[in-house]
């Protein structure tokens, strides 16, 4: 059987039944290739060139082959549209860590809003102890369906837009926002 006749979802079944896994999985990267440049292009040009691109485009690759082992065919999105998703969300996960990341002149109290300049320090350390421990919760218990239809609401997206970039329906990005918010009321 030659391998390139395989359709994108075929090769990622044998890829995870361990069938050729390594000749299918390096057809898919080479298929998944312009989506994994044009998603790290647009991440590099956001942020300037401060981050290599070749670091962006290992944080790439490495959410293709996590979104080829994760992928489950008859959900409503195909292989590629579910590893666009992925790399897109770990693209951003990698640009806000490295924009969190701590610079001298983002020490400085000037830097501050002013909201945050007034506050204690120690109420400040706190804030951000809170916020790191809901993101860790976010991370450990919404579903990758609910962590990106909440961070496209929380982006601004609406519903009909949301679903399209998911590749889900409308409804379907509904119902994981009020999963989320359930959850979320919880910690809260």
């Amino acid at each position: 059987m030659d391998l390139r006749d395989c359709c994108d979802e075929t090769l990622a079944g044998m890829f995870m039944r361990g069938e050729q896994s390594a000749e299918a999985f390096e057809l898919l990267l080479q298929r998944m290739q312009p989506i994994l440049q044009a998603r790290t292009d647009a991440a590099w040009q956001r942020v300037g060139g401060t981050i290599a691109r070749d670091d962006l485009l290992q944080e790439a690759t490495m959410a293709c082959l996590s979104a080829v082992t994760t992928y489950q065919s008859g959900r409503g999105a195909s292989l590629r549209t579910f590893v666009s998703v992925c790399v897109s969300n770990r693209l951003r996960d990698a640009l806000r860590k490295h924009a969190a990341a701590p610079q001298l002149e983002q020490l400085l109290e000037s830097a501050l809003p002013q909201a945050y300049a007034a506050m204690d320090p120690q109420d400040l350390y706190a804030a951000m102890e809170e916020a790191r421990r809901l993101q860790q919760m976010m991370a450990q218990q919404l579903t990758m369906l609910e962590r990106n239809a909440l961070q496209a609401h929380m982006d601004g997206c609406d519903y009909k837009a949301t679903a399209q970039a998911l590749g889900v329906s409308p409804k379907t990005v509904d119902n994981a926002l009020q999963r989320a918010r359930k959850k979320l009321q919880k910690f809260l």
